[in-house]
């Protein structure tokens, strides 16, 4: 098998052979990264990207996603560009998942990508198990003299016909001897091998691993998918099957051990911009806790940027990433995050930032803070590479012509630098003002 292909994520390939880029080319066409993300929050996210792509030079680079990817025998491996300990601080803050001291010093001896599925998974784990372990309802058929359960009426039947005067009846039980309980044991098997030790395990995992193992063996046999397809989920159940779903995917080794020799494409992949997203909306949430931020996966209803004339049928749907509201629940700011390079580049970014964002932050702005005075941010991560500032930051904050500001700021990417630089940025331009009107707590 081929040496794989390295690059970092939003990086352009370096060192290319004859028939990479046809490979390449193939991967942009076929593989749709909608089958291989694994998500990390209940929003809708746009499936339009790619994998990989050419930029306006012609070069080849990765997209938004790390992780690994393996298609045509050919293997893709895509690391974070600000670092792994970077996206597993962000993990950190956004599940509250803190790896205990000795999980640190046995970093460098296990594979990236198998910690950062590992931390993925105990979270929708935990989601998935509020109400308990993954008990699924199993029905168990019984012929006798008395009526246990429902009655089978059609075994019932044959019974009698047959001259038996017993009759059939169904009875019904919850059991954690399952297809899901099995699929979550291979999942963790798998996860523990790729890592080399289980110091990973949260305590949630710890409480509810035990209790599966003991009901379906260390080493349960691995079926198709067909088993977890016939499941019917109740409304308490159904988170269980996101859980199924990517425990089946880890259990067959996809992205951790990637290998494939024909058309299909297997692999796990992590959406770094929305884990940025998550970082910032949880960051932001924690320093200034006397506000509301919306985000897309908890905010009702859906808003328009233009309505029809009978005003029934909305056009151009808007989602900010976050809506910051006072304590009277008016609009005071709109920010979207922005995982990518705040840098000038000609001829595409001249000062530093697309076209296509700019618009919309303006439409965002247009639909949340018409009357003006309010502040729009587009929030990128803060490279510690980059040293000089793109001209859209450096000249910042921006008006409109309706009074609204929009300021282009680089995060710092520690959760308390970061809680910081956002609190200041909501800030007046006057250095002595802590936060502006509407923002400060209510007395």
């Amino acid at each position: 098998m081929p040496d794989p292909l390295v690059v970092r994520d939003l990086t352009e390939f370096t060192g290319l052979l004859a028939g990479d880029e046809a490979w390449l080319e193939r991967v942009r066409e076929y593989v749709r990264p909608c089958d291989h993300v694994v998500r990390l929050g209940e929003a809708e996210r746009d499936e339009d990207d790619v994998i990989v792509r050419r930029d306006e030079r012609g070069q080849w680079q990765a997209g938004r996603y790390i992780g690994e990817l393996a298609f045509e025998g050919r293997r893709l491996v895509i690391t974070p560009r600000l670092g792994e300990p970077v996206v597993e601080q962000w993990l950190g803050e956004v599940f509250n998942l803190i790896a205990p001291p000795h999980t640190a010093a046995r970093r460098d001896r296990s594979p990236f990508i198998a910690r950062v599925m590992g931390a993925v998974w105990c979270r929708v784990l935990a989601e998935a198990s509020r109400h308990g372990p993954p008990t699924l309802r199993r029905h168990h058929g019984v012929e006798g003299l008395h009526l246990r359960g429902r009655l089978d009426i059609r075994r019932t039947v044959r019974l009698r016909v047959g001259g038996s005067p017993h009759v059939a009846s169904v009875s019904s039980f919850r059991d954690l001897d399952n297809p899901v309980s099995r699929v979550v044991v291979a999942a963790e098997r798998a996860l523990r091998g790729q890592i080399g030790h289980d110091q990973w395990h949260t305590p949630r995992v710890r409480e509810l691993l035990p209790q599966m193992r003991a009901a379906v063996g260390s080493r349960p046999a691995l079926r198709d998918a067909r088993a977890l397809a016939r499941i019917r989920y109740t409304p308490i159940t159904l988170p269980f099957k996101a859980l199924a779903d990517l425990s089946w995917r880890i259990a067959r080794l996809e992205g951790l051990s990637a290998d494939n020799d024909d058309g299909d494409s297997e692999g796990l992949l992590l959406d770094v911009a929305e884990l940025w997203e998550l970082f910032l909306l949880h960051t932001l949430r924690r320093a200034l806790p006397h506000l509301t931020v919306e985000h897309p996966t908890t905010g009702t209803g859906r808003t328009w940027l233009m309505t029809s004339n009978d005003g029934r049928i909305g056009l151009g749907r808007l989602k900010p990433d976050l809506l910051v509201r006072d304590y009277a629940g008016e609009v005071v700011a709109v920010l979207d995050a922005k995982y990518k390079r705040l840098r000038d580049a000609w001829p595409a970014r001249p000062r530093g930032v697309e076209r296509s964002d700019i618009y919309q932050m303006t439409s965002y702005l247009t639909r949340y803070a018409a009357d003006g005075a309010r502040l729009g941010g587009l929030l990128y991560p803060l490279d510690p590479a980059q040293q000089q500032p793109a001209s859209a930051e450096a000249r910042g904050p921006w008006s409109l012509a309706g009074g609204q500001r929009v300021v282009f700021a680089r995060v710092p990417l520690a959760p308390d630098a970061a809680a910081a630089a956002l609190v200041q940025l909501l800030a007046h331009e006057d250095p002595g003002a802590t936060l502006p009107a509407g923002l400060a707590a209510p007395a």
